[in-house]
């Protein structure tokens, strides 16, 4: 039960990760598009350095993808190989084992 409940915080946390930094990717990517004929007339212009922090976002997004994918293929060669070794060696039971059930 205790493991169950571990593995679905787990899945939730990890989803909502994801769907936080989806949504900061898509908004960096709008935002540098709606601010793209900006004239800067101040030295230090909020919204230059907006732009700044939004460019940052996308190369570094842009320079984990790489890292991404290896992590997804190594994730899913593994759980593959799990669920074939489980497959391929079935659970003994007692009577299997010869364990004597006595009360």
């Amino acid at each position: 039960m205790h493991g169950t409940y571990n593995k679905k915080f787990t899945a939730l946390f990890s989803l909502s990760v994801c769907a936080l930094l989806l949504i900061l990717f898509i908004f960096s990517g709008y935002y540098i598009a709606a601010e793209n004929g900006h004239e800067c007339h101040e030295e230090e212009c909020p919204v230059c350095a907006l732009l700044e922090v939004c460019e940052a976002v996308l190369s570094n997004i842009g320079s984990a993808l790489p890292m991404l994918g290896l992590t997804s293929i190594v994730y899913i060669i593994y759980a593959r190989a799990e669920k074939l070794i489980s497959e391929a060696i079935p659970e003994r039971s007692p009577v299997e084992e010869k364990i004597r059930m006595n009360n």
